[in-house]
C-alpha cells in the first residue's frame, strides 16, 4: 500500500520538475525574467516595496564591548595611565 503512494509522489515530483524546466525555457526564449509580464530590462533593480518615509536610523553599535573600537581605545589608555612603559 505504501509503494503505490511513493510511486505517485515520485511521478508528481518528476512531472512538476519537467514542467518547471519547460516553462522556464519558454520564458527565457520570450525574454521574460520569470516575473509577471515585462522583460528583464523592465525588472526593478532595487527594493520592490513601495517607497515609504524613511525613519532616521540610529548609529549601529557593536554587539560586544570587545568589538567596540572606542571601548578598546579607552581601555588601552587606561592601562597606559596605570602602568606607564618603563624605559
Amino acid at each position: 500500500m505504501v509503494i503505490p503512494f511513493l510511486v505517485a509522489v515520485l511521478v508528481l515530483v518528476v512531472v512538476g520538475t519537467l514542467l518547471w524546466k519547460v516553462m522556464a525555457a519558454q520564458a527565457a526564449q520570450a525574454g521574460h525574467d520569470g516575473g509577471p509580464g515585462g522583460t528583464a530590462e523592465d525588472a526593478p533593480t532595487g527594493p520592490t516595496r513601495a517607497a515609504s518615509p524613511r525613519r532616521p536610523q540610529r548609529p549601529r553599535r557593536p554587539v560586544a564591548p570587545d568589538d567596540d573600537p572606542e571601548f578598546l581605545r579607552s581601555l588601552d589608555e587606561k592601562i597606559q595611565r596605570e602602568d606607564p612603559p618603563s624605559t
